[in-house]
C-alpha cells in the first residue's frame, strides 16, 4: 500500500472503505468482534502489559494503551488514588488520559 501522503483524496476514501469492508468480514458481529479485543487484550498481558489501575500512582512515566489507538504513549498517575488522573505526554504537550493497559518502561542501561 502507498503512504497516505502519496495518493490522491479519493485514493485514501477507497482505502478506507476497503478497510471497513475487510473488518466487517473479519468481524460479522458484536460477538466476533468482542471475542478478537479479548484476543488482543490476552495477547497484550502475555508480552507483560497490565490493566492500566494498577499502574504506579507516585508519578512514574509508564507506557500506556487506550482503547481505540494503536499507538503506545507515555503516561503518568498524578493525585490520590482513586481521585487522581492518568496524563498522557509528548514532548511539551499534556494532555487527560483513560488507558486501558500500561506496562513499565524497560530501563536504560546506557
Amino acid at each position: 500500500m502507498k503512504s497516505f501522503s502519496d495518493m490522491t483524496p479519493k485514493q485514501i476514501f477507497e482505502e478506507f472503505d476497503r478497510r471497513d469492508k475487510e473488518r466487517a468480514e473479519k468481524m460479522p458481529d458484536e460477538k466476533a468482534a468482542l471475542n478478537q479485543m479479548f484476543e488482543a487484550y490476552q495477547r497484550l498481558k502475555d508480552l507483560g502489559w497490565n490493566h492500566a489501575m494498577y499502574c504506579p500512582k507516585d508519578g512514574t512515566v509508564f507506557d500506556a494503551i487506550s482503547a481505540g489507538s494503536t499507538g503506545i504513549c507515555p503516561t503518568c498517575y498524578r493525585g490520590e488514588w482513586p481521585d487522581g488522573k492518568y496524563w498522557g505526554f509528548e514532548a511539551s504537550d499534556m494532555w487527560p488520559s483513560n488507558p486501558i493497559l500500561f506496562k513499565l518502561k524497560e530501563k536504560d542501561d546506557g
